[in-house]
């Protein structure tokens, strides 16, 4: 959510394919290292171990980024949130982003806070039963279980 609120919005599709695919390559180099670790003695150890690096990474690196622009306007920091915005964009970009972002904030200060009953009306019920059934379904499915264990079925039953 940071990376799409400071991302120029000519940059924020790339950015969101390359965010994926930097899952997708992690889940890749978690799979190929728990393979070569985990049947060690105290492997798994060494596989937790591993998988605190990136956390510790993020938490330390968060320290040092900025406050979200958006968040600073909804809060009345608008100069706060130039300011930020100056050190990410020129200032006649900064200037022209941050008024737009106060006159969305605005708009929706207008229009009011949404009611948790408006899930449950018109299409977004229809979306939300439909995002609940796949998020199910992929569970009940097996398929992340069958990623992880797949390799190891295949070889109790004769494939090398």
């Amino acid at each position: 959510l940071y990376q799409s609120e400071v991302a120029p919005a000519s940059m924020r599709g790339a950015l969101s394919t390359l965010y994926q695919l930097g899952i997708t390559f992690g889940i890749l180099l978690a799979a190929f290292i728990d393979q070569m670790v985990v049947d060690k003695k105290e492997g798994w150890r060494f596989v937790m171990g591993i998988i605190c690096l990136p956390a510790v990474f993020l938490i330390v690196g968060m320290i040092f980024l900025p406050r979200s622009p958006r968040w600073l306007v909804q809060q009345d920091r608008r100069k706060d949130a130039l300011k930020v915005l100056m050190t990410i964009r020129s200032e006649a970009e900064a200037v022209k982003e941050e008024e737009e972002i106060y006159q969305e904030i605005e708009k929706s200060r207008r229009e009011g806070e949404p009611a948790w009953s408006e899930l449950f009306q018109g299409r977004c019920v229809r979306l939300l039963i439909l995002g609940i059934a796949l998020q199910t379904l992929q569970q009940l499915v097996g398929m992340n279980a069958f990623m992880y264990f797949g390799p190891k079925i295949f070889e109790s039953i004769g494939f090398s």
